[in-house]
């Protein structure tokens, strides 16, 4: 019997659908997340590791927006640089913990937003900051989140109220023309009254 030849399979490559992203100007101060589930991530981009989960209604503290030049198809090229909600918690490297006085010892540490190096870095204490542990894993410990930590959202998926009209100074008196002379209507002359000479 001759061998069975098999058929290829052709292989088609499904391209990532192309984003239709709106265009999106976030200044810094509040936001509010308008999707049910928003992900927060270590970097701008998807390649961002996830930190945590945001919702809808959520209010957010926008510090920047970030504009990619090259990102992915399907990918979302403007993102903005959030302050990190005090309920998410981030990561530090224990060694350069003074375990005495629970004080950052190095001139500067990074937070991380995993246990390790491979982490992105979402802040960073100054020598002396106090830190709160929550949880050990090995040399890294895991603490309540600075005010200046940060983490990365999609930006079309954030809204902000329209910034109210900035009051211009009191607006500077216009002189008024003088109004015109009133022209002078002709007055008739007076016509001398003739009486009639009586007998």
């Amino acid at each position: 019997a001759a061998p069975v030849k098999q058929k290829k399979r052709a292989v088609t490559h499904v391209k990532a659908a192309a984003l239709k992203e709106p265009t999106v100007a976030l200044v810094a101060g509040p936001a509010e997340v308008t999707v049910s589930n928003l992900i927060t991530r270590g970097q701008a981009g998807l390649k961002g590791e996830v930190i945590a989960h945001l919702f809808k209604g959520d209010t957010v503290t926008v510090l920047s927006q970030i504009n990619l030049d090259k990102h992915a198809a399907g990918e979302p090229a403007q993102w903005a640089k959030i302050a990190l909600p005090s309920t998410v918690h981030v990561w530090l490297n224990g060694k350069f913990i003074n375990e005495s006085s629970k004080v950052v010892s190095a001139k500067k540490l990074n937070l991380r937003a995993g246990p390790g190096e491979n982490f992105s870095v979402v802040g960073i204490l100054e020598k002396g900051a106090p830190v709160s542990e929550l949880e050990t894993k090995g040399d890294w410990k895991k603490i309540e989140a600075p005010t200046n930590a940060y983490a990365f959202v999609a930006a079309m998926y954030l809204k902000q109220e329209a910034a109210a009209p900035v009051a211009t100074s009191a607006a500077t008196p216009v002189e008024a023309a003088p109004a015109p002379a009133p022209t002078p209507m002709p007055v008739p002359e007076a016509q001398p009254i003739v009486t009639e000479p009586t007998n």
